[in-house]
């Protein structure tokens, strides 16, 4: 399976603080690798702001 798509998976079984926490580590958010970048997607996907994390307004 490529990569991206195998951390999209794991990304996708996290809970919402493991995806903070995990967001949290990232420290070039300009130069993301494939995990932390499926980690921003799957906060995007569950209404998270990807710069800071925090739960957007429905």
């Amino acid at each position: 399976m490529q990569d991206h798509l195998r951390y999209a998976a794991l990304a996708s079984t996290m809970s919402d603080d493991e995806l903070v926490d995990a967001h949290s580590t990232i420290v070039d958010p300009e130069n993301l690798t494939a995990e932390q970048q499926a980690i921003v997607d799957e906060l995007v996907r569950r209404n998270f702001n990807a710069t800071s994390a925090e739960r957007l307004r429905p």
